[in-house]
């Protein structure tokens, strides 16, 4: 018996790799702008993501102060540029709640400078897990349309 090209029977690896390969061919596929933007625009909408920033801007001052002596310099260097992107974000929340464009950019401009440090993400609330790429992860319940 062929397999039928459906999604059934593929692990979550599977089915997020088609999905990320489908993101990555995405610029060739005009269709499909819009409906990435639409879900990028849900994703990047301060509903999203001002809660989680806010409370990683908070706590990068008193872990970096901590952490000072213990983690190498590179490391302090960048994590001091994440918190200064972060609250570049949570400041255009503020004064522009619409404007993902600029927050697709320092999102970015965030994840350039690596992962934040594991301490202040696991607090972090807003259920927004992250990847080892530094990119968030779907919960469960919320990928099931």
């Amino acid at each position: 018996g062929g397999g039928g090209g459906g999604l059934e029977g593929l692990s979550e690896e599977e089915v997020m790799k088609q999905f990320t390969e489908s993101l990555a061919g995405m610029d060739k596929d005009p269709n499909m702008e819009g409906v990435m933007e639409k879900m990028m625009g849900q994703l990047l909408s301060k509903d999203f993501l001002y809660e989680p920033l806010t409370e990683m801007a908070s706590k990068y001052p008193p872990w970096l102060k901590e952490n000072d002596g213990k983690i190498p310099a590179a490391d302090r260097e960048r994590y001091h540029k994440q918190l200064g992107v972060i609250q570049q974000i949570v400041g255009v929340f503020d004064e522009d709640p619409e404007g993902t464009d600029k927050v697709v950019v320092l999102l970015q401009e965030m994840q350039a400078c690596g992962q934040p440090p594991p301490e202040i993400m696991k607090d972090v609330g807003g259920g927004v897990e992250l990847d080892d790429q530094g990119n968030p992860k779907i919960p469960e319940q919320c990928a099931v349309m």
